[in-house]
C-alpha cells in the first residue's frame, strides 16, 4: 500500500469515526430512575435463563415477593444498606437458598441480575457462597409499595423491587467488587441463570498484552455493568456501547480519561457515576484493553 492509500484510508477511517460518534446523543438517556416509577413496587421476580426447571431459553418462572419470603432460608437481620442511615431489620433470601429451591442447569455457574434501567451484574456461584450475597425482600418490615425503601444516592437509584448485596459487605465498595459487576445491584426485576463462558467468551478469549489483559478485568468489574461489550455481554444503560468506547480509547485518550473520571465534567446531565479512583495505571491498562480488543 502506498503513502497515498495509506494518508487516504486513515483519513477515511476518522470520517467514518466522527459521523459514528455524531451518531450517540451527548447525555444518555435516564431510565426508570426516578424512585416514583410504578416499577419500582412490583412484587414479582422472574427466573429465566439455565434454571433446570425451566424448559427452554423463553421459559420464565415469576415468584411473588410473598413466596420467596416463604423459601426455607428466608431470614431477618439488622444492616446498614445505605451510608449516612443506621442499621435497619432487613428481610432477605440468600441466593444460596434460593439455588436450593430453583437449582441451576449442569453447565451454568452464575446469576445474571437485570435491572430495571437495563445495566447488571453478574455473580458467579462462588461469589455469591463465599460472600453470602443476599435478596433483599423486605426493608423494615416493609414492601416497596410502603414507599419507606431507600434509594442509594437520593432518588436517583432506588433499591426497589428487588436489591442484592453481600451480607459480609453490605455497602458498596469498588475495591471489594466482584469480577463481573457491582457488588450490590439495585432495581432488580429478573434473575438469568447463564456461565462465565458463555456470557464472557468472546470478551475472555481475546490475545491480549500483560497490560491490556489488567485493563480487561476493570473493564469487567467496573464499565461492563452499563457499557455492554462484545458478544453481547454487559449492561444496556449506556448511550456509549463498546465501539464507540474502543474508538474514544484509541484515538483520544485524554478525552476518554476525562469522561470517566469525572463525566459530569463533560456531560453535566449523565448519569454516568465519577471514577476518582483510577490510578494513572488503571487508565493505562483501561485504553490498551479498548484499544486492542476492536483489532
Amino acid at each position: 500500500m502506498t503513502g497515498q492509500r495509506r494518508a487516504a484510508r486513515r483519513g477515511f477511517q476518522l470520517l467514518a469515526l466522527m459521523v459514528l460518534l455524531a451518531g450517540f446523543p451527548e447525555t444518555p438517556t435516564v431510565l426508570a430512575s426516578d424512585a416514583a416509577d410504578p416499577r419500582h413496587v412490583s412484587d414479582t421476580l422472574e427466573l429465566v435463563g439455565d434454571f433446570a426447571m425451566l424448559d427452554g431459553p423463553a421459559a420464565a418462572l415469576p415468584l411473588t415477593r410473598t413466596e420467596l419470603a416463604a423459601l426455607p432460608g428466608y431470614v431477618e437481620i439488622s444492616a446498614r444498606l445505605v451510608p449516612h442511615e443506621p442499621d435497619v431489620t432487613l428481610g432477605v433470601l440468600p441466593l444460596s437458598a434460593l439455588l436450593t429451591a430453583f437449582p441451576l442447569a449442569p453447565h451454568a455457574d452464575g446469576l445474571v441480575l437485570e435491572t430495571l434501567n437495563r445495566w447488571e451484574s453478574f455473580l458467579t456461584v462462588e461469589h455469591l457462597r463465599e460472600h453470602d450475597s443476599q435478596l433483599l425482600l423486605y426493608y423494615a418490615g416493609e414492601a416497596p409499595s410502603s414507599g419507606s425503601w431507600p434509594a442509594w444516592g437520593g432518588d436517583v437509584e432506588p433499591l426497589a423491587p428487588f436489591y442484592v448485596f453481600d451480607a459480609d459487605q453490605p455497602i458498596p465498595s469498588f475495591p471489594g467488587s466482584p469480577a463481573f459487576g457491582m457488588i450490590a445491584a439495585t432495581q432488580i426485576t429478573r434473575i438469568r441463570a447463564t456461565s462465565v463462558e458463555h456470557r464472557y467468551g468472546a470478551i475472555l478469549k481475546l490475545e491480549l498484552s500483560e497490560v491490556a489483559r489488567a485493563g480487561r478485568r476493570l473493564f469487567l468489574q467496573r464499565c461492563n455493568t452499563c457499557h455492554r461489550g462484545l458478544g453481547g455481554a454487559g449492561g444496556n444503560s449506556s448511550a456509549r456501547p463498546f465501539a464507540v468506547l474502543t474508538a474514544l480509547a484509541t484515538y483520544n485518550p485524554d478525552y476518554f480519561r476525562r469522561l470517566v473520571a469525572d463525566p459530569k465534567q463533560v456531560y453535566p446531565e449523565t448519569s454516568m457515576p465519577a471514577h476518582p479512583d483510577f490510578a494513572d495505571e488503571e487508565f493505562a491498562a483501561l485504553i490498551a484493553f479498548l484499544s486492542e480488543a476492536k483489532r
